[in-house]
């Protein structure tokens, strides 16, 4: 099948967004991609190209939006927050509805799977058939400490010594604070840290595959995951958890790619079951 690759742009709360379409002319199932946190996003692209071309043989549209402040959509990043991205998500979600069809299913990758558990993005699809989670991260106050981390290690290798503290220092003196080229405000640290791993995922995110990449072949999901996915099983969901062996591509210096991962995506959007039971609030 023909695959068309257009780019357009929406009206956000606070400036354009770009929306990234990828799939058949015609198609009228739509998988929306919530993007990962910062630089991880770049190293990604492939990855999600990869998978959107591997969708759009079987008629499937992938959308990809650069959430307020990132890509080629309006703002700097010192300019985003948490709240804003969530609209961005619900924009996207209805522009997707308009223009192709319904969300059926959903990819979250790293922080934007937190982005994509926010009930305002779940209320303004229908009930999710399938959603698939890559390397997972619900908790916010963990991942910007290790997001700071990034500097840390950047000032040492320059020889300047400087802590998680002197940085939150600066952060909360300062108003913002730069990591990787990316200058963080302090209101969307602030949301961030303020975001909590939920006890169970919401039951509108469908059937949920849980990819998580491992160092070892045959070595388990981390015993965090495991106990968030047992209990989201025993409240009634369908959740299934995956190591797949292969490198962080995410945090790689170079672009590294994983085809087990894309090959196992794509099976787990194209065959999804009814929407998970359960309450949907």
């Amino acid at each position: 099948m023909a695959c068309s690759v257009s780019g357009h742009f929406l009206t956000g709360r606070q400036g354009p967004l770009f929306l990234l379409r990828r799939g058949p002319a015609t198609g009228t199932r739509c998988v929306l991609v919530v993007p990962p946190f910062a630089e991880e996003m770049n190293k990604c692209r492939r990855m999600v190209t990869l998978l959107a071309m591997q969708l759009a043989q079987s008629g499937i549209v992938t959308v990809v939006p650069d959430l307020y402040g990132t890509g080629d959509s309006g703002g700097d990043f010192v300019d985003a927050s948490w709240a804003l991205w969530q609209d961005d998500l619900v924009r996207t979600a209805r522009w997707c509805e308009d223009a192709v069809g319904p969300v059926t299913g959903l990819l979250g990758i790293r922080l934007g799977c937190a982005l994509a558990c926010e009930d305002a993005v779940l209320a303004a699809m229908p009930a999710l058939s399938r959603t698939v989670f890559w390397q997972p991260v619900l908790d916010g106050s963990r991942h910007l400490t290790q997001f700071m981390r990034v500097r840390v290690a950047a000032s040492m290798a320059n020889g300047v010594k400087e802590s998680i503290a002197d940085l939150r220092a600066e952060l909360a003196s300062a108003g913002e604070i730069e990591i990787s080229g990316y200058r963080t405000s302090r209101g969307l640290a602030t949301e961030i840290e303020a975001v909590r791993e939920p006890p169970v995922l919401p039951a509108r995110l469908g059937s949920v595959d849980w990819f998580e990449l491992v160092r070892e072949v045959g070595q388990p999901v981390s015993p965090a995951s495991a106990r968030l996915i047992q209990a989201s099983a025993e409240a009634g969901n369908r959740v299934d958890g995956h190591a797949i062996f292969g490198e962080a591509f995410w945090a790689a210096t170079e672009i590294v790619t994983n085809v087990e991962l894309v090959g196992r995506t794509s099976d787990s959007l194209l065959n999804a079951g009814p929407p998970a039971t359960g309450d949907p609030a």
